[in-house]
């Protein structure tokens, strides 16, 4: 049966589908995926949205014997020139071919018939957060069953995705998953970014991905609990945080349906960046988390990070003023001026630089321990 799916996704849009899979399911999505040689399943079904810019086509197909039970999936296709002949509704019959990290649909036999659009529903349209708006102190429960709120990251940037441990297409979630293994190696690499960085993985398919299943998925990908967490909770605390962030997300029956998010929150609890789909590397990712570094010898620990723009500099009382953005824990949104813990720390600013900067707090007030230019 055609799943019911919105006839129009933006662009940027990639669509993945959870459903709940048999148990063994699970032992396929928690094994790491590596490169093997070529498995080839008969596809058959509907298409339901043709997107070329992502150059993808979703098809609701029937089960694939051995592979994957029925569903709405996404899928890229070997020869691209077919995404101008294919339309909603056509039916299709085809190879899925899974190779490591990669699948795509090869030998594509489609027929057209007409197709009545009324019946698929539109899910609700989503709003994005806006760069430097703050993070809402979401609540979740972690891998180890301990509550888990998005503040408790303060101080530390954090970069958040979504998954689900059962995901059979190796370049969906099990791609992600590879992305931020890939980006926790590259942190335990550089000493001076590990310790002011925290990755979250979080599931959308919470009533199946327990805290006991995101251990195991964990212990499978040899993640680090010291700098990589896995969340889950209540369906409607996973379904705030997800649509915070921009995803569709979606129940059909047993299926749901949901696009790809990953997302940088800074140090101060506001939102940096978001990637759509899965396209993004791991050192896309570290540069943006080099912005939010601080310098070489400031400890990160229980400082308050700031944003601003230098309003002036006085280098010989050793103070700078800044005009910067609400300090979380520390003071709200002003022009301040700032003692500064050493004069050097002046040489490379100058009045109208934006700056990160980093304070401390002292006998004396708050002071400034760190600061570079944006």
């Amino acid at each position: 049966m055609l799943a019911k799916a919105s006839s129009q996704i933006r662009e940027s849009l990639v669509l993945v589908v959870c459903t709940l899979a048999a148990v063994h399911m699970l032992q396929l999505a928690c094994r790491p995926h590596v490169a093997g040689p070529e498995q080839r399943y008969e596809l058959n079904g509907t298409v339901v949205n043709v997107d070329k810019r992502a150059a993808t086509v979703t098809i609701a197909h029937q089960a694939i014997p051995g592979y994957m039970e029925a569903m709405t999936m996404p899928f890229k296709l070997r020869d691209e020139r077919l995404l101008s002949d294919l339309a909603e509704g056509d039916r299709v019959h085809a190879t899925l071919v899974v190779a490591g990290l990669r699948s795509w649909l090869d030998d594509v036999v489609h027929t057209r018939e007409r197709f009545d659009s009324s019946n698929l529903s539109k899910p609700d349209s989503w709003v994005e957060p806006q760069p430097g708006a703050e993070v809402p102190d979401f609540k979740l429960i972690d891998h180890n069953g301990k509550r888990l709120s998005l503040h408790q990251y303060r101080g530390r940037t954090l970069v958040l995705t979504f998954i689900y441990t059962r995901c059979p297409l190796p370049d969906y979630c099990p791609l992600i998953t590879d992305n931020f293994s890939q980006l926790e190696k590259l942190l335990q690499s550089e000493p001076g970014s590990a310790p002011q960085t925290r990755l979250l993985s979080i599931t959308v398919d919470p009533e199946y991905d327990t805290p006991k299943v995101l251990r195991a998925y964990a212990s499978a990908h040899s993640a680090d609990s010291n700098r990589w967490d896995f969340a889950t909770g209540t369906k409607d605390e996973v379904k705030q945080i997800a649509t915070y962030f921009g995803m569709q997300y979606w129940r059909e029956g047993d299926q749901v349906i949901h696009s790809l998010r990953t997302a940088i929150v800074a140090p101060d609890g506001k939102f940096v960046k978001l990637y759509r789909g899965n396209e993004w590397k791991a050192d896309e990712v570290i540069e943006e988390v080099h912005k939010f570094q601080a310098p070489d010898g400031v400890a990160q620990k229980n400082l308050f990070h700031g944003v601003g723009t230098v309003d002036s500099v006085d280098k010989e009382r050793a103070v700078v003023q800044i005009d910067h953005q609400d300090i979380p824990g520390a003071m709200p949104a002003m022009n301040m001026p700032y003692n500064v813990k050493d004069k050097a720390l002046l040489d490379s600013i100058a009045p109208g630089d934006k700056v990160d900067f980093w304070l401390e707090s002292t006998d004396a007030g708050l002071m400034v321990v760190g600061i570079k230019k944006q």
